[in-house]
């Protein structure tokens, strides 16, 4: 099969954010091949006006969807597209395109297998982890892009330097077949920073299906966070570990021990960081996994399991 531009549908949950939203129609005005649809969906203050102010450039649609929530609205958006749009961008409200990045992806996905389940956009922006030999003893790194390792944390897909195969992609960057996202409903589990859902949802599909990162495809992050929570480094760290732990939890070819391991390591490498540069925010983050370690511990006595835990976690005051 062939694919054409016109045969993409991009797909935006957004909430209360108008100014990153006009960032990204922008960008799509701009391109090279156009897009056949361009789905909205608002979980916030209706940003109608804004979407509808480009109808005369491109093909929006605006959605309402109530209550929010990122993987709520996304599943709203697949049930609105046919098998008449094959491909479908799952889009972050806060990615910019590069002018040629919908004809360079049409033009890679017109070149991989049919059975290709995804193929993720070059975020060019994004900083790469290092990867040394210490982060490899803990299982915090590996020499080759877009692995999932035993640990669960995985080797970054970007900046790309030349197109490659993945384990894995990242839920805001990523153009998806229909037909699998169809197979494949996402389970929402609600907290404010699902910090790891898009590796829980891609990776079992990765065992089946090709993934790919086009590096041509060129898109930036201009990532903000902009939920209100106290002690965000802290947050960070603990609401990583808890999706982290939940994904290698539920996926057979992870390791406990081997997580355990890498967080250890990960933790120790912070603590040494904060103290070496003075920087507390190395320290908040190796704090919260630590909560998160303790707080999984309590809810196994409780005889709760990690998706409990996240969910409980989500209903915190402050939420940090």
């Amino acid at each position: 099969m062939m694919y054409r531009s016109t045969e993409l549908a991009i797909l935006v949950p957004t909430k209360d954010r108008p100014g990153k939203l006009r960032n990204l129609l922008d960008s799509l005005a701009g391109q090279t091949q156009s897009a056949g649809r361009i789905l909205i969906v608002d979980g916030g203050a209706s940003v109608r006006d804004v979407v509808m102010a480009y109808a005369d450039r491109l093909p929006v649609e605006h959605h309402l969807c109530r209550p929010p929530g990122q993987i709520r609205q996304r599943n709203m958006g697949i049930a609105l597209i046919d098998d008449r749009t094959p491909l479908v961008a799952s889009l972050d409200d806060d990615i910019v395109f590069e002018p040629d990045a919908i004809e360079q992806m049409i033009a890679f996905w017109n070149l991989v297998e049919a059975e290709t389940a995804a193929v993720a956009f070059n975020q060019i922006n994004t900083p790469r982890e290092p990867d040394t030999w210490l982060r490899r003893l803990f299982l915090l790194s590996g020499p080759q892009p877009g692995r999932v390792l035993r640990s669960g944390f995985t080797t970054s897909n970007n900046p790309a330097a030349a197109n490659h195969r993945t384990d894995w992609v990242s839920g805001g960057a990523a153009v998806w077949r229909r037909d699998i996202l169809r197979q494949h409903p996402h389970r929402e589990l609600p907290s404010r920073w699902a910090i790891g859902e898009d590796v829980i949802f891609s990776y079992r599909i990765s065992r089946r299906h090709p993934m790919y990162v086009c590096a041509a495809s060129r898109v930036r992050h201009e990532h903000v966070f902009d939920y209100g929570v106290a002690r965000r480094e802290r947050f960070h760290g603990r609401t990583q570990t808890l999706w982290l732990f939940h994904f290698v939890e539920s996926t057979p070819d992870l390791s406990v021990p081997a997580f355990l391991w890498a967080v250890a390591g990960s933790a120790l490498g912070r603590g040494l960081a904060a103290a070496a540069r003075a920087d507390r925010r190395h320290l908040e983050f190796a704090i919260g996994q630590m909560e998160a370690l303790a707080s999984l511990a309590a809810g196994r006595l409780r005889g709760k399991d990690s998706a409990a835990v996240i969910e409980r976690d989500a209903r915190s005051a402050g939420g940090g």
